[in-house]
């Protein structure tokens, strides 16, 4: 009787402990969510002249999803701009393919999206969108910001995977990123390595997927659903052993350090988006988001990322990392 006692008492301490573990861990999201959108809600976009480049075979359902949310977008990523800024936004399908490639600025990448027009030409991966331009460049045109993404001219908003639904804020929020990385330089950095010492793949992607994806989220459980569906993806892919690395918070410490260079290891840059973006939704979370702000601003004011957070945060990344872990774990653990 004693030990059924205890192995009841046991089970019920476990049990609170979820729910105890899974109140902080929304908590955390929630306080991310309200204010990145309370960010948004209050920006506005007046000194943004958006500029479409739309393709005529583009799904009309995903048009107005996407043009909903590039104005919207547009009104938070304008805070970040102290002048008058010319955004180029492009949506094109597979029927663009020639003059993606023989575009100056639209055609540096095309290696990267070539392979994909081929498994549509065969009918397969039309579940993907991918990002067709992220950048704040200087061309004939001055510099300016360049966003976009592609998508078959078949698909529609249902048949998207759903973590579809961020990309174009994701990609969008690249020029953000860039403006206060790159002004003033040629486009394009010497290598991976000293472009990773000002920005590690996980403020790169991570953080771009952190507002993204409150950008996209039209309601708390609409994000907290989002999050669901691609933490819960990440958890069964082998290939990316990070994933598996982050059972304790001494593993997360770990793996966001080695995740500070894209080199380091061949599984770096797919894992930055998942791990990243969690770590600064906590940032903005417990830091507010004028904190995340000065982040990005400083990007290319200080000699490191190391420096960086120091002169934003107010701490080193590793106490950042080790004051993050806990919301990481708990990711990790309850899936979302």
């Amino acid at each position: 009787m004693a030990v059924a006692l205890l192995f009841s008492t046991l089970a019920s301490s476990s049990a609170h402990a979820s729910v105890s573990q899974r109140k902080i861990y929304e908590a955390t999201k929630t306080k991310a969510y309200n204010k990145i959108r309370s960010a948004a809600n209050k920006g506005n976009s007046e000194n943004f002249t958006i500029k479409y480049d739309i393709s005529d075979s583009f799904p009309k359902d995903l048009r107005k999803l996407y043009v909903g949310q590039i104005e919207y977008s547009s009104k938070l990523f304008a805070t970040f701009f102290p002048n008058e800024e010319v955004m180029n936004l492009y949506l094109y399908t597979e029927k663009e393919e020639k003059k993606i490639k023989a575009d100056a600025i639209l055609g540096r990448y095309f290696d990267d999206l070539g392979r994909w027009f081929a498994d549509w030409k065969q009918g397969k991966g039309l579940e993907h969108n991918l990002g067709l331009a992220a950048w704040y460049m200087q061309s004939e045109k001055g510099w300016q910001g360049h966003a976009g993404l592609v998508v078959h001219s078949k698909a529609t908003v249902q048949s998207l995977r759903k973590y579809a639904v961020q990309v174009m804020p994701h990609e969008y929020f690249h020029v953000v990123q860039d403006y206060h990385l790159n002004v003033g330089r040629e486009f394009g950095w010497p290598s991976s390595d000293l472009y990773d010492k000002y920005s590690p793949p996980t403020f790169r992607e991570g953080s771009a997927n952190t507002i993204s994806f409150a950008l996209a989220s039209k309601s708390r459980s609409a994000y907290l659903d989002l999050y669901r569906s691609f933490i819960g993806e990440k958890l069964y892919q082998r290939e990316v052993k990070i994933f598996s690395e982050l059972k304790s918070e001494a593993g997360v410490v770990k793996a966001l350090t080695l995740m500070e260079n894209r080199n380091n290891r061949e599984d770096v840059h797919e894992a930055s988006y998942a791990v990243g973006q969690l770590l600064y939704e906590w940032v903005i979370a417990n830091y507010g988001f004028d904190s995340y702000r000065k982040i990005v601003e400083n990007q290319i004011k200080v000699d490191s990322f190391n420096a960086n957070i120091k002169k934003s945060l107010g701490i080193s990344t590793q106490e950042l990392y080790k004051k993050a872990a806990p919301h990481i774990v708990a990711a990790f653990k309850l899936g979302y």
